[in-house]
């Protein structure tokens, strides 16, 4: 988990620290993972613990961007940023409709739309509830209008006046090109202006003395840290299982005139052999020399790579109480050739960290 180091998050399912992260929707910097199950962070008013990621969870993550995780070969339909960087929303309805995370907590797309969050580059798509059924906190901290002054990783001698002096967050930037929203741009009373850490390699420059309001974001939503989810999509497939469709040929029907959907009936009720899955797509070949991407959510296992296959769908893959959640995205593969993006790198850094649930050195000087 090194990979998440500079990520943003707030409290999450197993909380029990009262408000020592100074609220609910406060939010707070991964600085380091000490071990397999406890993470540091430090809090945007300065106090810093380590908290549990294994066995129980203590913390969501809201952005990732700051760790330089990125999507390739991705563009958001909100506001055109591309590569997508940090958390990627897909939807399951629409054909090539993705989200980064300030548009889909903006309520960019159609808010009745099921989407799949993308974690991490590559990693299988987690099916979301609906937003218009889901519910909103509100994001404090390192945010425009927040006042701040220099605090736990602060090495710039007395740019900012001198200790003790106040400051306000005017933007929030980028620290270098590969890291995006890790820096936050301040403007103190000697009319001085400059950009400070924000996760940028688990460095935080300044702490809030008085919290900035920051956009609203559907809380269940947002990734817990650590947790390796129960539903993850097509967890259970291999290279080379048989699978076919979960749907019957009157939900084809349905889905007929839904953007991507086009000549599904063809593949409905054929067994094909599963490929892979990238970016919460999977690939599976059909007899004839078909080959589609598929939202494995609608896929069922008929035999592994190693079995006979059955005669019949199993009974769990009929029982579609959760199919609009996997709303259909079948499409063929395109032959042509993307556009060639930029690849962003991750990198990380470790700091020294207290005991668990228990303020770390919340005042103290620069980390080594």
């Amino acid at each position: 988990m090194q990979g998440l180091i500079g990520s943003r998050v707030v409290r999450g399912p197993d909380w029990k620290w009262k408000n020592q992260d100074g609220g609910e929707g406060h939010c707070g910097t991964v600085r380091a993972f000490e071990g397999s199950r406890d993470v540091v962070v430090i809090w945007d008013n300065g106090t810093s613990a380590n908290y549990r990621c294994a066995g129980a969870f203590d913390l969501r993550i809201w952005d990732s961007s700051p760790t330089g995780q990125s999507h390739e070969r991705t563009c958001c339909e909100g506001c055109s940023l591309s590569p997508i960087s940090g958390q990627l929303f897909r939807c399951t309805t629409c054909e090539d409709a993705d989200l980064c995370s300030w548009c889909y907590h903006g309520d960019k797309h159609n808010l009745k739309h099921r989407f799949i969050r993308i974690t991490t580059p590559g990693s299988e798509g987690e099916p979301l509830e609906k937003r218009s059924k889901s519910k909103k906190i509100q994001l404090k901290g390192f945010f425009p209008g927040a006042k701040v002054v220099r605090g736990t990783d602060w090495e710039w001698e007395n740019q900012d006046g001198g200790p003790g002096r106040v400051g306000k967050i005017t933007e929030i930037q980028d620290w270098s090109p590969s890291r995006p929203r890790s820096a936050v741009q301040v403007q103190w009373a000697s009319t001085t202006k400059n950009l400070y850490r924000l996760g940028f390699q688990g460095n935080v420059d300044v702490k809030v003395i008085s919290e900035g309001k920051g956009s609203m974001v559907y809380k269940d939503h947002l990734p817990v840290l650590g947790q390796r989810s129960d539903h993850h999509v097509a967890a259970d497939f291999n290279q080379g299982d048989l699978v076919r469709l979960a749907i019957d040929q009157e939900r084809a029907q349905q889905l007929q005139d839904n953007p991507g959907m086009s000549g599904i009936e063809k593949v409905v009720g054929v067994v094909g052999t599963f490929q892979g899955l990238k970016d919460g797509k999977a690939t599976v070949n059909y007899p004839g020399g078909l080959r589609w991407t598929i939202n494995p959510g609608l896929l069922v296992k008929v035999a592994s790579r190693t079995q006979e296959p059955r005669t019949s769908i199993p009974t769990s893959g009929l029982q579609l109480t959760q199919q609009d959640a996997f709303a259909p995205a079948v499409q063929p593969v395109s032959q042509g050739s993307a556009s060639d993006v930029p690849r962003r790198r991750a990198a990380s850094r470790g700091v020294l960290a207290g005991t668990p649930g228990t303020p770390n050195n919340p005042g103290g000087g620069p980390r080594p």
